[in-house]
Order: structure tokens, then sequence, then C-alpha cells
């Protein structure tokens, strides 16, 4: 991993105003320690993409794409879609979300004349009907499109899980372990969704290694996970909590950051993260300093 491969996803954090939000945007391009941001599809990449692009430092170049918004809001619309959906009107839909992406990517690549994108997180959507084989085609299709350099990657998410409702109800970590070795894409981990899928702590590292052992781990980014409802949301919400310092029912903690740092460093981690969400009223240097302390103790 390259000293200074740290994504923030600070779309999580965001305040309300422009203003605010450019001021922010302007804090991390004035931090030493980031190299790019994770950027939400669609959000402001489809609806604003001209202002957005400036709020990225030139010099970054470990920035990613979560497609997760736009898939769980066409999920909603229709529980058939999805890249490993085996209905094919459900595949060939999120087949045309996904060219939506490679679009913006190319074009921000035109407009600065350089490589915007680096990741580009992708899911095994539908929720309780994905299909590993089906996942796999769809990934051999999208790799013959051009996308401006940058890297598809699969994120995990909680698989299914009997007795319960699942926040997204994907494939397991195994079959998508398995299809990221078949087509030569990466996988990226995040702490908070490995957490709730089982409801402990050791499953993160259990999926570190399963991907590690595998040589597909690209990227790992913290997000908090807890038992308790919280002003983020109900009990094992995907709803980012931060780390327990900050609200402490959160299960995130300087012990459990370091372990899986140290485990993901030992398999060529590419690039760590954080996102988080923060309380409303916090000050820009607030949700700044809640994003620090992980990353503090992520080194």
């Amino acid at each position: 991993m390259s000293e200074n491969a740290f994504v923030v996803g600070a779309y999580a954090s965001l305040p309300q105003s422009r203003e605010e939000q450019e001021k922010y945007y302007e804090l991390w391009r004035e931090t030493k320690w980031v190299n790019g941001l994770e950027i939400p599809y669609p959000g402001n990449l489809r609806d604003d993409a001209d202002w957005l692009l400036p709020q990225l430092s030139p010099t970054w170049t470990s920035n990613t794409i979560t497609a997760i918004p736009g898939t769980m809001q066409n999920v909603g619309r229709d529980p058939h879609f999805g890249l490993a959906s085996p209905d094919p009107d459900g595949r060939e839909a999120a087949l045309a979300f996904t060219e939506e992406i490679r679009v913006r990517v190319q074009q921000w690549a035109e407009t600065a004349s350089r490589p915007v994108i680096r990741y580009v997180q992708l899911h095994s959507a539908p929720t309780n009907l994905a299909d590993p084989c089906t996942f796999a085609r769809s990934f051999e299709a999208l790799q013959k499109r051009d996308w401006c350099g940058a890297e598809l990657v699969i994120e995990h998410c909680d698989a299914p899980r009997e007795g319960r409702k699942p926040e997204k109800g994907f494939l397991e970590i195994a079959d998508e372990v398995a299809v990221a070795s078949q087509t030569g894409v990466g996988l990226h981990l995040n702490w908070g969704r490995s957490c709730l899928e089982e409801r402990r702590v050791d499953a993160v590292l259990e999926h570190i290694e399963a991907a590690g052992e595998a040589g597909v781990l690209r990227g790992l980014l913290f997000s908090g996970a807890g038992p308790e409802a919280t002003q983020y949301g109900y009990e094992w919400i995907d709803g980012h909590l931060p780390h327990q310092a900050d609200e402490p029912s959160s299960l995130l903690t300087d012990e459990q950051i370091r372990l899986c740092v140290k485990a993901a460093h030992s398999y060529g981690v590419e690039y760590l993260g954080a996102k988080i969400c923060v309380p409303k009223e916090a000050s820009l240097e607030q949700r700044f300093g809640m994003i620090k302390r992980i990353y503090d103790a992520a080194n």
C-alpha cells in the first residue's frame, strides 16, 4: 500500500449548505494524509459533476466511486435489479446503470486530461436473489468497456441470515471472493458491513483473511456498527457509525482498527479509509476530527 493511500467517504459526513460543503472539501484537499475520496453514485457525480470535480485535489490518485446508493434505490423500485440478478431484465437494467457510471468516469478523465477515478465499487444485488455465476458474467461484460484507468472492485455487503431482515442481503463473502478470483477484479471491504453481517467483530478479520488468501483484497474502509439504536438509526443499521469514542455503542475501536489494518497490510491492501456519519450539528472541525481519529488508529 502506498504511504498516503487513505480514502475518505466525506459524503457521509457532509454539512448541509453548499458554502460549508466547499469549506469541508477544502479541509480534505489540504490534508497531507488523504489520497482520495469515496464518491457516491448518483449523488453530485450525476447531478452536479461540474461542481464536484474541482473539489477533488489533482494530486489524489485513489478516488473511488461507490454504486451502493443507486443500487439500493433501484432495488427498492425493482427487487430483481442487480448485476447478480438471475432475471435477465433486472441484470440488463443494472448493466445500463453501471454504464452511466463508466460514462461519468470517462467524462471526468476527458475534462481533467488525466484519470480521476482509481476504483469503482460494484455490488452483488439483488437482495436475497443474487447468483454468483450471473455476477461473474456481468463483470466479464463490464471489463470489455473502457474505464479510463479505473479498476472494478466488488464491495462486500451483508449476506442474508435466517431469522432477520438483511440490510443489503447480497452474496456471501466466499462467493464474491470466487467471482473476484475468476474475473480478475478486486474486493473492497467495509468494517461495519462485515461486522453487522455476523453481528460480531471477528467477522471482519475473517473477511480480510478470505480476500487476502485469495489475493483479491484491494481496500478496507472503516465504518462502525453496533447493537443499539442511536441518533444514526436502529440497532445493527448499515449507518456508518463513528468510532466508539464518538458513539459509545459502536463496536469500532482503536484495537479493532489496528488488528484489521495489520492483517490487511499483510495481504498487500492497496488503500485504507474511513466513512462515518456525524451529528447534524457538528462543526467542520468536529467532522474532520472524528475521521482523523480513525486515521490515527490505523497508523
